[in-house]
């Protein structure tokens, strides 16, 4: 959220429209509860265009904690134990335990019943903005995610007692990876499902897939320009995804450490990655854990950040890519 594909023109950043060049194909649709466009320079893989799409519809079908019959919901229901999943649910939890390593824990899948406690029971679309209390939260001890056990060979997955996942934090910049995949025969394409991007190869223009990072506070405005080829963008933000309860705004980016959303001032963190999975995860791991601490993970990692403050001041790691558009 937050990032956008060059839809817009490269002059002021403020909603020209894009001449769309060599781009000779472009698909939309409505999964995730976001918008998704996929674009190619070549007209000939339309087909691979509509298998993305169809993976994508898969991906949302499985992966989603708000149906009662995807492959996830039903794992959460097991109440532990062995069970046998899809294909597609066994790789996401093993990006997500993957991901949990590589953040020392800060990303966290089994969050869900933090969310709940908080009213984000629901699909955010359908989110009432619910100004009754908030029901006392159950006491329950959480299990370690890192306990999670997986089985390839049988595709089972054993969940710790007590615990149940949600991965809306980890599934759109997966499903962006899978559709990437798909898409690399046609050798110059972008994925863009809400702002979670892969870009490959040389764009509408030749010089590489041309991006925006949007202001969180003024949407309608970039606050950074960069060129993708070969990497993803994906961008965290409190902004967006809020909701009210007996007077309290809440937001959906949940700090493991103390099961509350992040309060640290941060307002949006865009990461630059090799991958979708990776820029989405980090992305959110650096809001969560705060400008100085945030901005030190990523420079660690030599992972490409910029971050927007609540006063709305902006700050970027040292390899940060982009330049205002301002500059241009």
């Amino acid at each position: 959220m937050g990032a956008m594909t060059a839809t817009r023109d490269a002059g002021d950043g403020r909603g020209a429209p894009l001449s769309w060049g060599n781009v000779k194909l472009a698909r939309r649709f409505r999964a995730m509860n976001t918008d998704v466009e996929l674009l190619a320079t070549d007209p000939r893989p339309a087909s691979l265009l509509a298998e993305a799409e169809t993976l994508f519809h898969d991906v949302a079908r499985r992966l989603s904690r708000f149906s009662a019959d995807s492959d996830l919901s039903k794992l959460n229901a097991s109440g532990g134990g062995e069970q046998r999943v899809s294909q597609v649910l066994f790789d996401a939890l093993a990006a997500a335990l993957r991901m949990h390593d590589a953040t020392q824990g800060v990303f966290d899948p089994s969050v869900l019943a933090d969310l709940e406690a908080l009213g984000y029971d629901r699909s955010f679309e359908a989110l009432e903005q619910d100004s009754s209390p908030l029901p006392a939260p159950a006491a329950y001890r959480r299990p370690k995610f890192a306990a999670v056990r997986l089985d390839l060979a049988r595709l089972t997955v054993e969940l710790p007692e007590g615990m149940r996942i949600d991965l809306g934090g980890i599934g759109k910049g997966f499903a962006v990876d899978l559709a990437a995949a798909v898409l690399r025969p046609a050798c110059d394409f972008l994925v863009n499902a809400g702002g979670d991007i892969y870009a490959e190869g040389n764009g509408p223009d030749g010089d590489g897939w041309l991006v925006s990072v949007a202001d969180p506070f003024n949407p309608d405005d970039d606050i950074s320009l960069l060129r993708l080829r070969g990497q993803a963008l994906a961008t965290s933000t409190t902004v967006i995804r809020r909701w009210r309860r007996a007077g309290r705004m809440y937001h959906h980016l949940i700090d493991p450490r103390t099961g509350q959303p992040a309060e640290n001032g941060v307002a949006s963190v865009s990461v630059v990655a090799l991958t979708a999975t990776e820029a989405d995860v980090f992305a959110k791991t650096a809001l969560i854990l705060g400008p100085e601490e945030g901005k030190g993970f990523l420079e660690e990692r030599g992972t490409p950040g910029l971050f927007v403050l609540e006063n709305r001041e902006a700050f970027q790691t040292s390899w940060w890519p982009g330049w205002p558009p301002a500059s241009q």
